[in-house]
């Protein structure tokens, strides 16, 4: 009896390990990310995007058979939900549009670029943050994909 005790016991516990281990690979393999999409239009069709052509920062997607326009993106909803009253103030109606994403690489630096959307000062450096935020996406998102 006393033979197969320390056996059993090293058994569970080596176990007990490997499943902790291939859990934690999991969870980092499937970890999304929701972020925050700040929205000033939807169209059918691409003629009908030139509305905010006065508007530098943006890009647009086609999702679903429509064209989506987003002049920033952040992974803060307290962020988004500024700028949106910026914009607003602007005369710009935004929408906050909440996706997931899953490029750590992307995420890494939005976390970096919000830490200097905390430290706005101006409308114009507002922009120039998101502006840089929209390029890094479509660089490693977008053309990823």
């Amino acid at each position: 009896m006393k033979r197969f005790i320390i056996p059993i016991l090293l058994a569970v516990i080596l176990g007990y390990l490997c499943a902790n281990y291939v859990l934690a690979l999991y969870e980092e393999n499937n970890t999304t990310n929701n972020i925050y999409f700040l929205q000033v239009g939807a169209y059918k069709n691409k003629e009908s995007i030139d509305e905010f052509k006065n508007i530098n920062n943006k890009i647009t997607i086609k999702e679903d058979n429509k064209y989506y326009t987003y002049i920033g993106i952040t992974s803060s909803s307290e962020e988004a939900n500024y700028i949106k009253k910026l914009y607003k103030q602007n005369n710009i109606e935004v929408y906050i549009k909440e996706k997931s994403v899953n490029d750590i690489s992307f995420l890494t630096k939005l976390k970096q670029y919000d830490i200097l959307l905390k430290s706005r000062k101006t409308f114009d450096e507002i922009n120039s943050v998101l502006e840089t935020i929209l390029a890094t996406y479509e660089e490693e998102v977008l053309n990823s994909l």
